[in-house]
């Protein structure tokens, strides 16, 4: 069994490992697995160049909000609550990644992510398609986006996206991720401590000189400890919260310099 990395938590009352095939192929990577062992689909190698100039399509749609996510020595202490901070996740992974593309490649990244048309790179299960080992774009759908998109002559979109999706018991999705509180965050337990549970991944998908998913790159933190633990998990100061931004987008403004080295180069 395989799956295509474009990233997820799976929230639902059933986990049976069959239901994983049919959306997981094409829509998410659990980060934890039960039931089966489950491989990662191959991507297709890059043998292709961009013609330049060269411009890519930017869309995000992640929660603004940090999220925290507490259990208490007793369900009395149990909460879970969106943080009333907003930290710019989606306009700090466009300008990091802006001048890292800039930098590295001397490529353009135009934000499309208002574009109505945008919305269709999310929950697409017709956007990639397995064949074998190996995992790539399909072009009908991918061109089919891209001549919707308010921006001509693009050769690539890079799409970041919320990893968690929620189910009912029959294992439908009910809700969708994009925007929603819960992207990001923190998850705390009274005498244990604090961690991140940052779910965030960025893809990367050729349209020209032909139709490639390229790959992808998480971007969140998952279990890593808080600095500083907080004096009080009922009410995090200024401070404390000040500090884990500057973690989180850190650890997004590294990782997005690996993401970029997978771009496909230029023709001379």
């Amino acid at each position: 069994m395989q799956y295509v990395p474009v990233g997820g938590h799976l929230r639902g009352e059933n986990k049976g490992a069959f239901v994983f095939v049919k959306r997981l192929f094409v829509l998410v990577t659990l980060l934890s697995l039960t039931a089966c062992a489950v491989q990662p689909a191959k991507m297709a190698p890059v043998d292709y160049v961009y013609e330049p100039p060269v411009k890519i399509g930017f869309v995000s749609m992640i929660s603004e909000r940090p999220t925290h996510q507490h259990t208490g020595y007793t369900v009395f202490g149990n909460f879970v609550r969106d943080l009333d901070v907003k930290w710019q996740l989606n306009d700090y992974i466009f300008t990091t990644l802006a001048q890292t593309f800039k930098q590295q490649k001397g490529y353009e990244l135009v934000n499309l992510s208002a574009d109505p048309a945008a919305v269709r790179l999310f929950d697409n299960d017709n956007l990639v398609r397995v064949e074998g080992e190996i995992a790539n774009a399909n072009p009908q759908e991918l061109q089919s986006i891209v001549n919707a998109l308010n921006e001509p002559d693009l050769d690539a979109i890079v799409v970041v996206r919320s990893l968690k999706v929620f189910y009912n018991k029959n294992l439908e999705v009910i809700k969708s991720s994009m925007g929603e509180p819960g992207d990001h965050g923190f998850k705390s337990q009274a005498g244990v401590g604090m961690t991140f549970n940052s779910a965030i991944g960025i893809n990367f998908f050729s349209v020209a000189p032909k139709a490639h998913y390229v790959g992808w790159q998480y971007l969140g933190l998952i279990g890593q400890p808080v600095s500083p633990e907080p004096a009080d998990y009922e009410n995090l100061t200024e401070q404390e919260l000040k500090s884990y931004e500057k973690q989180l987008k850190d650890n997004i403004k590294l990782k997005l310099q690996s993401f970029v080295g997978l771009a496909p180069g230029i023709a001379p």
